[in-house]
């Protein structure tokens, strides 16, 4: 993943950290000196944050493992600051497996307040008699306990009612067990975005960093509901009802002068590229650009082609083959039929679907209404 350090593989499952974190761990060492924290405390400090990270790994791990008894894999798992992200290939859409998906994360998170609060019973590592209760800090005696704490935190924090937290799936898990998953989104989201509203408020006059989480939280619940919307529009559709046949088209052994004249005179960002064999792959307009800035309007274009293009099946699921699309971050998609190139499949003209279908939706409500 880019910009990311990979620490390991686990179940297949590949971890990654974001370069983000080192300023995290920058901002805690300058916080805790400029407070007049001495090298003990702060060294104590970072071990504590690193120690919650990894509790928020095995959290990660814990909702990729049951996605796993499901059939669905996790492609990977990234720390970031905020927290920890498991790119799921998919979310199950049967109710009950995504509550027992949402579930497992925070469960990790009580398992091990449970083993940390029995180790702590069982050895009495733990000894607070001599801390500062004005001024208190991490330190041998309260190391443990304060982790402890901090898992039972996290759980009840992702067990919040709205996205992208494991309380708004679970939320919507439940209501789609007697209602379409699409207008239980809805209903957790907008229940979520409330609570977001409140956290804002509340923020605003007690502690600002509420009204960041507010502002995580209504711009997830949002986003969630708009996914979700368009998964429910595309369903039982498949790639050829949106296959676009007309494209522009360039050679492998053509300059970039030919790629600018038709970026120039035409509406199309994405161009496919052929040679005398067939379809080898597709140049954008950030690959064009990239090549004039290399070798100007003479650089080949096999130098910049797209060769590794996402490759689609005409009778793909529309739905499955739009998510394939967003899991590769490509905008563009070459469109075969049994082996024949037939067409491009385009995110944009994905997109104008879902408002044709949306459109025609709305028209048959408002005749069934009259």
């Amino acid at each position: 993943m880019k910009l990311s350090l990979y620490l390991g593989t686990y179940k297949s499952i590949k971890v990654f950290v974001h370069w983000t974190f080192s300023l995290l761990l920058l901002w805690i060492v300058l916080s805790n000196y400029r407070a007049g924290a001495d090298a003990e405390t702060i060294l104590w400090t970072l071990g504590f944050v690193l120690s919650l990270f990894f509790c928020v790994t095995l959290h990660e791990f814990g909702h990729a493992l049951a996605a796993a008894r499901y059939g669905i894999p996790t492609r990977d798992i990234t720390l970031l600051p905020i927290g920890g992200v498991a790119r799921l290939e998919k979310l199950p859409e049967d109710p009950k497996q995504e509550l027992a998906v949402a579930l497992a994360g925070p469960a990790v998170n009580i398992v091990i307040f449970l083993v940390l609060l029995l180790f702590i019973g069982l050895t009495g590592t733990t000894d607070l008699s001599g801390m500062d209760l004005e001024e208190p800090r991490l330190g041998a005696g309260n190391f443990l306990l304060v982790l402890a704490s901090a898992n039972v935190f996290i759980a009840l924090f992702n067990m919040l009612p709205a996205f992208p937290m494991d309380g708004g799936r679970v939320l919507r898990a439940f209501l789609a067990i007697r209602m379409p998953r699409e207008k239980a989104t809805r209903i957790a989201g907008g229940i979520g975005q409330v609570l977001a509203v409140g956290f804002v408020f509340v923020g605003l006059f007690y502690n600002p960093i509420l009204v960041l989480v507010g502002i995580f939280i209504f711009l997830g619940a949002g986003s969630e509901v708009a996914h979700t919307a368009k998964q429910s529009v595309l369903k039982g559709f498949t790639v050829q009802n949106v296959l676009m046949r007309k494209y522009q088209l360039l050679a492998l052994s053509d300059p970039l002068a030919l790629a600018v004249d038709k970026l120039l005179n035409s509406q199309a960002t994405h161009f496919v590229v052929h040679d005398a064999q067939g379809v080898v792959g597709t140049l954008s307009r950030d690959a064009i650009i990239a090549g004039l800035q290399q070798g100007g309007t003479d650089f080949p274009i096999h130098r910049v082609v797209e060769k590794d293009a996402l490759r689609l099946e005409v009778n793909e699921g529309l739905e499955r083959a739009w998510q394939r699309m967003l899991e590769k971050n490509v905008k563009v998609a070459l469109v075969f039929d049994q082996g024949t190139f037939v067409g491009i499949l385009d995110q944009e003209n994905v997109a104008e679907f879902v408002l044709v279908r949306n459109a025609l939706r709305s028209a048959e409500t408002t005749a069934l209404a009259q």
